[in-house]
């Protein structure tokens, strides 16, 4: 399989928010002779920004401690262990995230994916079809809200209940932090893999890109993919200020890496 070269474009902006709770990584990964690429993640806070901040401060040690000093190449296990080692030291935080992952591996064309939350991740994979994340989204997927349910929260106007934070709920049935939540959210990522092509595009993004209110977000998706294959110089910049002119009022964070 040919290595694949990619460019990595990121913007966040504020948007109608009177604070900032997104946050974003990107960095340039050289593991082995057998592995390089990019490691990118979004991260959605709520209640405040200090879980996303943690997770973005910490990300690539702990993916370092995941992959540890045996592994040449990057698998579903080391995003999982990320992952579980970002909810060690955040779930006793009040606020909360979302966090979106994707490993990019340039040298064996294909991009792993661990979504915890409702933060998308669009793939254009190497035949040209499109792969959506799931969206562990309550008022949209209903069997993460039948699980949040089960677990011991209710649901109500579009948010689960259930903590001791009364006057809030959540959105999302999966997430990190949240410690008011914690008996009735689901701390695992749904990981994949995707296999890369020289068209090949990968959006990493805060719903705040796409619709915060999640019922024209399918509509959006497809909107802007087709944007982008039609339009090779289309960034993240141009992403986010496509979502502040819909007036989406929502913080707006994006990276794109492109074939």
């Amino acid at each position: 399989m040919a290595k694949l070269l990619g460019k990595v474009s990121a913007h966040s902006e504020q948007d109608g928010r009177p604070y900032q709770e997104d946050r974003l990584v990107l960095i340039k990964k050289e593991i082995s002779d057998q592995e390089s690429g990019w490691l990118l993640a979004v991260m959605d806070g709520h209640v405040g920004p200090e879980t996303a901040e943690f997770c973005a401060k910490n990300l690539e040690s702990f993916f370092d401690r995941a992959l540890g000093s045996k592994k040449e190449q990057v698998d579903e296990d080391v995003l999982r262990e990320t992952i579980s080692l970002l909810n060690e030291s955040t779930r006793h935080l009040v606020t909360g995230s979302t966090i979106s992952l994707a490993f990019v591996s340039e040298t064996n064309s294909k991009v792993l994916v661990a979504v915890l939350g409702d933060s998308p991740v669009i793939v254009l994979d190497h035949n040209g079809e499109v792969h959506i994340s799931p969206e562990h989204n309550v008022r949209t997927n209903i069997s993460e809200r039948k699980a949040a349910v089960a677990r011991g929260a209710y649901y109500a106007n579009g948010y689960i209940w259930g903590g001791w934070r009364e006057e809030q709920g959540l959105q999302m049935a999966r997430a990190l932090g949240d410690n008011d939540f914690d008996a009735v959210l689901s701390r695992e990522p749904e990981i994949y893999r995707v296999d890369l092509g020289s068209d090949s595009f990968i959006i990493v993004a805060s719903d705040g890109v796409f619709d915060p209110g999640h019922s024209e977000t399918t509509n959006q998706i497809e909107r802007i993919v087709e944007v982008i294959k039609k339009t090779p110089t289309f960034d993240a910049k141009d992403l986010v200020n496509d979502a502040i002119s819909r007036q989406t009022q929502d913080n707006a964070t994006a990276i794109i890496w492109r074939a």
